[in-house]
């Protein structure tokens, strides 16, 4: 049940992000999503919980 919890707040606000006027960039581009401060945040964010998770598994499998 956590893990619904932790998909949908990161799915159901991006979702409300994403209207006319959003960004600077026009939104089919390729740099849209690489300039723009909310797709390099959520980004950010996926790496970083990628990485824990990754350490979190590393320290399971050597217990």
């Amino acid at each position: 049940m956590k893990r619904i919890a932790l998909v949908l707040s990161l799915v159901v606000p991006s979702a409300a992000l994403a209207h006319p006027g959003h960004g600077s960039t026009p939104p089919e581009s390729w740099t849209h999503y690489l300039t723009e401060p909310v797709h390099v945040g959520l980004a950010a964010i996926a790496l970083i919980a990628a990485a824990a998770a990754w350490r979190r598994l590393r320290r399971r499998a050597r217990s």
